[in-house]
């Protein structure tokens, strides 16, 4: 189909057919290039391991808990009340939820394209995935209140408190607001064995905590200053080589920043401090439910002059199977001001 430009002479329109068949192989094209760009700011899958098997449509997933009850003991010869061992069972259901976040194009920019033999630009396509990719890594930290989800960071039951009150002028944090070290390198050390002790005595020591999240400010504490005035080993560097968990397993200590954390703190007295969290990384323990990770869906004409390139996808948010295995400590930073 052909108009007149500005000058008179003839300007190619593209029909509907042509404008679809021609935004669907362009979709097809910048989806791929944009699944496979990666976002590390907000990986959540840094921080939890991520479900993502099962049927995208199911409704949810029901976990069946068990624990073991009884002990043995002595008895006489003609004892009729023998001691018994019993299996306890539970079940916990996750609900999955769906939500969506897509692009679209109009006529001038379909057109534009055409005339020129060029692509479409791709910026909202990533820009939609980039928004799906920041979604979940909220829904991961802070669960969802609207859905009835916790996350990482303020899950329901999970053991809190503040560490201990020793630092200069009586307070929890390791540094204030000013970049200030206000704790010992060998009070800190305690303060994050205290997480990792924490668990492993929960569990009667079957379970140990093998990762950490802290707030930017008390990391960047810890990982610039020296441990001791005599060595050039940082107070970071001395954790990592000296912590329960290391000197157990052998394996190394995660220890990663999450900046939401610098004021997530709920415990009374440090409330909207810093929050450090314990945990175990692993599916038995907790994880991240991703039965539909986002997809674009098949481009459709939504008007007489766009098309648009919906986008969908479903997850039940962080499921913990026990709050054994983690513990939320409070109180270890000071927000920086502003």
């Amino acid at each position: 189909m052909y108009g007149l430009g500005h000058n008179g002479g003839p300007v190619m329109i593209a029909d509907a057919t042509q404008s679809l068949a021609f935004v669907t192989a362009q979709a097809y094209r910048i989806n791929q290039t944009v699944y496979e760009t990666r976002y590390p700011d907000w990986d959540f899958a840094r921080l939890i391991y991520v479900e993502t098997e099962g049927d995208p449509w199911a409704p949810g997933i029901m976990t069946y808990l068990s624990d073991m009850s009884g002990a043995a003991n002595w008895i006489s010869g003609a004892a009729k009340d023998i001691p018994l061992a019993d299996v306890n069972q539970d079940q916990q259901l996750k609900t999955f939820q769906l939500a969506a976040i897509g692009y679209q194009y109009n006529i001038s920019e379909v057109n534009a394209a055409i005339r020129v033999n060029g692509t479409l630009p791709d910026r909202r396509a990533r820009a939609a995935r980039l928004a799906y990719t920041k979604f979940m890594y909220d829904l991961t930290l802070f669960g969802s209140a609207e859905k009835g989800y916790g996350g990482l960071t303020n899950y329901p039951g999970v053991p809190t408190a503040a560490v201990p009150a020793d630092g200069t002028g009586s307070v929890t944090w390791w540094v204030n607001a000013a970049g200030v070290g206000t704790k010992t390198p060998a009070q800190i050390v305690r303060d994050i064995n205290i997480g990792l002790q924490g668990i492993s005595l929960a569990t009667f020591e079957v379970e140990i905590a093998d990762s950490i999240f802290l707030p930017v400010e008390a990391y960047n504490y810890i990982a610039a200053t020296p441990y001791s005035a005599t060595t050039m080993e940082t107070i970071l560097s001395f954790v990592m080589r000296t912590n329960v968990y290391t000197l157990k397993t052998g394996r190394p200590l995660n220890i990663q920043t999450v900046r939401e954390l610098g004021s997530a703190a709920t415990t009374g007295g440090v409330t909207g401090k810093g929050r450090m969290v314990v945990y175990k990384n692993d599916q038995d323990f907790v994880k991240l439910h991703l039965p539909m990770p986002h997809r674009f869906l098949p481009v459709y004409q939504d008007g007489p002059l766009n098309w648009q390139v919906p986008g969908i996808f479903r997850t039940g948010g962080v499921e913990m199977l026990t709050t054994a295995a983690i513990r939320y400590l409070d109180g270890i930073s000071e927000p920086p001001t502003p």
